[in-house]
């Protein structure tokens, strides 16, 4: 049991492990425990304990057969983890024994306020919510619940069935949640929540709170707003040392090389998977258990060209949207300074393109390209390290 309804004890650090045989293969096939891609859940979760906790927190009101206070709001770049946390926290709920049910969802999932309902409220799960038991006025169709386009029925269905079984939702890619629909969901959540146990935790990229503003819904900006960032040098260290450490065989670094690696990685999550998948894969070949600077400089290679893969992405987003010569002057404003005030980078944005400057930097932000954290008042900062030093080396003259 990782929580209980009494004091929310958990253990947050749960190294993955396990070897499998391929066939015709004497030797167990180890897999590589670093986790590089699509939001997959690293070997060893470093540097969130304090956004662990407080997720476990609204948590904990519903182990007590509550609603909780506020929605969770997790937001920042791609790459530093928030579907990492999401999947943390849904597994944390389904490996226990609390009576909760932890719903994974993007907006892809649902096209409109029926299919979300029929989702949230599976109409085969809770065959006692039928329309002639339920006080209020609901259709039911061959797909599951017709709300008529009745926003009101949603909050009243979920209120029943979140009486029968609280129900934590969890919506990665918020970002792209349709107006109307995502109006229609933070009402139901906050009455819901009054009346039973729910909670709504949103993830997506440093646009969401615009969005969320476009949704005429301001209670949201009340929630646990949750600033995904890059990590500090202790948590990084410990991203790469744990995972090598636990092995059957533990992999160690020897002298400066750790403090290259991290440098490199600049504290960003998914560079640190990276790293760590590429020097896993050198010290194996090589048939050694440490790592001095000579295996970092046989990866960095390999490391650098995933790299320039992802940034070309990112920079190719860019150009297509239209942002690529304002997001190269941005680049060149932040040159030797950590942060810009909000004033400050907005300036840059007026010289640039004169029009409307907030929905310019909204969107730059949107891609990640810069970003505020709900903490930094107005200083805005990089999104992801270096990604603006390719923009400016990769403009065409």
């Amino acid at each position: 049991m990782l929580f209980a309804r009494a004091g929310c004890t958990l253990n947050i650090r749960r190294p993955l492990q396990g070897v499998c045989y391929s066939r015709g293969m004497s030797a167990p096939v180890v897999p590589n425990p670093f986790t590089p891609g699509r939001g997959q859940a690293p070997p060893f979760l470093a540097g969130r304990e304090r956004e662990q906790r407080q997720l476990l927190d609204l948590l904990a009101y519903l182990l007590a057969g509550r609603g909780a206070p506020c929605d969770a709001i997790l937001s920042g770049p791609r790459g530093n983890g928030k579907t990492v946390l999401l999947r943390w926290l849904q597994r944390e709920i389904e490996a226990s024994a609390a009576e909760v049910d932890a719903l994974w969802l993007t907006p892809a999932d649902f096209g409109g306020l029926d299919a979300l309902a029929t989702l949230l409220v599976p109409p085969r799960r809770f065959e006692s919510l039928r329309p002639d038991t339920l006080s209020f006025s609901i259709g039911f169709g061959r797909l599951g619940w017709e709300l008529a386009d009745r926003p009101g029925s949603l909050t009243q269905l979920l209120i029943a069935r979140c009486r029968r079984r609280p129900l934590v939702l969890l919506l990665d890619e918020a970002h792209t949640l349709e107006r109307d629909t995502g109006r229609t969901l933070l009402n139901a959540s906050r009455s819901v929540a009054a009346e039973a146990p729910f909670l709504l935790a949103m993830a997506g990229t440093p646009g969401l709170h615009a969005h969320l503003n476009t949704m005429s819904s301001t209670f949201w900006s009340r929630g646990t707003k949750l600033g995904i960032g890059l990590l500090d040098a202790a948590a990084a260290a410990e991203a790469l040392t744990r995972p090598l450490g636990d092995q059957q065989a533990p992999i160690v670094f020897k002298g400066p090389a750790l403090e290259r690696v991290i440098d490199e990685s600049q504290g960003y999550p998914y560079f640190l998977q990276l790293w760590g998948a590429e020097l896993w894969t050198c010290a194996r070949d090589l048939h050694v258990r440490s790592i001095d600077e000579v295996l970092v400089s046989a990866a960095q290679p390999r490391f650098e060209q995933e790299r320039s893969a992802y940034y070309e992405d990112r920079r190719e987003e860019l150009q297509r949207r239209g942002l690529l010569a304002l997001a190269v002057r941005v680049a060149a404003a932040f040159d030797g300074h950590r942060v810009l005030r909000e004033h400050e980078l907005d300036a840059v944005i007026a010289e640039v393109a004169p029009g409307d400057v907030h929905a310019l930097r909204d969107e730059l932000a949107g891609v990640g390209y810069v970003w505020k954290a709900p903490r930094d008042e107005d200083r805005w900062r990089p999104g992801i390290p270096s990604l603006m030093t390719y923009v400016a080396d990769h403009m065409p003259a």
